[in-house]
């Protein structure tokens, strides 16, 4: 259970095993600790240090967060793994790992696109031919740029920037296509974050914030160096590594969520606002907008023969990392979301 705290003046306290919030002294919530698995503070707070030591030994993050991005996580140190899943971390940079890994995710990304692209092109083939020709276009072109990453070899530091260039092209064609689907009234063009410019881009931004808060703390758990990555380079503040496993997961978790409730209406234009020069969601359309989000994470996700929710997948696929650097397996499977078209599972109703 995400818990996330929006009322400014908030208290995080403790009562037995139990978090509990709390307001100008009226009681919000109380949750025990075993139910959580993260809390996300966007607003101000001040918390206890017997509830910082209770969410620790649980082993459950609080990411604090400021202008809708990630300030800060803390959480316990026995999440940090051994110095030699990091050294290994740092030294495959420079070698083929670093590669495997960065197309890796790449490759991912472009399947989770077209496999998304498909998804909805498959529940439109009936009532809107043409929309679906449009998709399953996209989707070609998708793949067609997806073949050339077996023609990047050598060094990552060597081939970053023509590996970006071909996740830059596929993401290109794939927001074009989603154009085709979305209502008009989003005015949606272009993917934009800083700042988003549109209520789909408000929604992939708040979405993709929940879904990294997620990844760190899995990388973190595993014990990876966040802010080491492969595939999107270093920079200081940047979770270099969360970014780059969290390719794996847009599409399942996020696009998927958002692309729907747009859709069916569940999301419209008139659920978001300027305020201070940002377009925001009202109170309301946030809450079911994250409730959406995190019912998706705890749906089932399939890799291989193994059935799970996708939360426990990032924590799979974080895990999974640290095994391919200390050499405990020989290569690295991204995730990739499966449903009845492709290889089985889900219905479409959406």
């Amino acid at each position: 259970m995400l818990l996330e705290i929006t009322s400014h003046g908030s208290f995080i306290g403790k009562k037995g095993q139990c978090i509990k919030i709390t307001c100008g002294g009226e009681k919000l919530k109380e949750v025990p600790v075993v139910k959580l698995t993260e809390i996300i503070v966007s607003a101000s707070t001040s918390i206890s240090s017997d509830a910082v030591k209770l969410l620790a030994e649980n082993g459950v993050p609080v990411l604090f967060m400021g202008g809708g991005k990630p300030v800060a996580l803390l959480h316990g140190f026995f999440m940090h793994g051994t110095v030699l899943t990091r050294r290994e971390q740092i030294t495959a940079y420079g070698d083929e790992r670093g590669t495997h890994l960065a197309k890796a995710f790449v490759d991912a990304g472009m399947t989770n696109k077209h496999r998304l692209l498909n998804y909805f092109a498959n529940s439109r083939r009936r009532t809107d031919p043409k929309v679906a020709e449009g998709l399953e276009t996209a989707t070609q072109e998708i793949k067609r740029v997806q073949e050339k990453l077996g023609e990047i070899n050598g060094l990552i530091m060597e081939n970053r920037y023509e590996l970006m260039g071909l996740e830059a092209e596929a993401t290109r064609i794939y927001y074009q296509a989603l154009r085709l689907i979305l209502p008009e009234e989003i005015r949606f063009q272009r993917r934009e974050k800083r700042p988003p410019r549109d209520p789909f881009n408000a929604a992939l931004s708040l979405g993709y914030t929940i879904l990294n808060s997620r990844v760190l703390a899995a990388v973190t758990a595993c014990g990876l160096e966040p802010f080491a990555g492969f595939l999107h380079a270093d920079r200081s503040g940047k979770p270099s590594l969360v970014l780059d496993l969290s390719e794996e997961f847009r599409q399942p978790v996020v696009d998927r969520t958002a692309i729907s409730m747009f859709t069916q209406g569940t999301l419209t234009a008139k659920d978001f606002e300027h305020t201070g020069g940002r377009l925001q969601f009202s109170e309301q359309a946030k809450r079911r907008y994250i409730e959406a989000i995190l019912n998706r994470l705890e749906n089932e996700g399939k890799q291989g023969e193994d059935k799970t929710s996708l939360e426990n997948m990032i924590f799979h696929q974080a895990r999974e990392i640290a095994r391919y650097l200390l050499g405990k397996s020989q290569r690295y499977t991204p995730y990739t979301f499966e449903w009845w078209g492709t290889t089985g599972g889900e219905n479409q109703s959406e």
